[in-house]
């Protein structure tokens, strides 16, 4: 076909026309933006730490004179209840101080009572492991009825301690009165427990010291733990 194509020069027509009303839609959004007052205007938005002193300058002069006295108002409130605060939690830790110490001084009281030497004569008739047994396990008996051990208990049984400071005019027992036994619950063999306590003899004269023994706790970051050493009349 020629160049006097009707379907070419068309196209070309609807091209330049279309560029038209592009050029013309720009030229006025152009001028409308230049126009002062024209348009929507938006506030930059400033920083996060900038943002105080922005809301600062946008307040009227009685709204900055609101915020003044609030802040005034809110120093006064914190310098007139701070103080007492801070002397309740004082005197709160002082209190619970001496609460605990309180608390651990009469458990200390009652582990002295508890490990007090105890004196008796032994049986020379009896094997002395036998007769220190017999006059520990009658005293075991005596505090659960007194209410200062639990019950129930079993028998009492005693061994030597062998030591290489022995002194030979001298022998020292363990006591272990029991409370409940196991049958084969570690490594077949029996656990026993009960309460500990420690003799010692004096061989010539059959005369026996005997002392009860508070052992740590299995846990230790029990606080209120408190440790009383047994006395040396009983350990030797």
């Amino acid at each position: 076909m020629g160049s006097d194509d009707p379907w070419k020069s068309g196209g070309k027509a609807t091209r330049a026309e279309v560029r038209e009303i592009f050029a013309r839609h720009a030229a006025a959004h152009e001028a409308e933006s230049a126009a002062p007052g024209s348009g929507e205007r938006h506030l930059a938005v400033p920083g996060f730490l900038l943002l105080p002193a922005r809301g600062w300058r946008l307040l009227s002069r009685r709204g900055r004179a609101a915020v003044v006295v609030l802040a005034a108002a809110l120093v006064a409130a914190v310098a007139v209840l701070l103080p007492p605060a801070l002397e309740t939690g004082s005197e709160n830790r002082v209190q619970a101080r001496a609460e605990s110490a309180a608390n651990r001084e009469g458990i200390r009281r009652e582990l002295v009572e508890q490990q007090r030497p105890r004196r008796a004569r032994l049986d020379p008739s009896a094997p002395v492991a036998a007769a220190v047994a017999e006059v520990v396990g009658a005293d075991a008996r005596r505090r659960v009825a007194a209410g200062a051990l639990d019950a129930p208990i079993g028998e009492t049984s005693c061994r030597p301690v062998r030591r290489r400071d022995a002194d030979p005019a001298h022998a020292v027992y363990t006591c272990l009165v029991e409370r409940a036994r196991r049958k084969r619950a570690y490594r077949d063999q029996d656990i026993v427990i009960g309460y500990r306590f420690r003799a010692r003899v004096e061989l010539a004269s059959g005369a026996v010291v005997w002392c009860k023994e508070s052992p740590p706790p299995l846990h230790g970051d029990q606080e209120e733990f408190v440790k009383v050493p047994v006395s040396r009349a009983c350990t030797g």
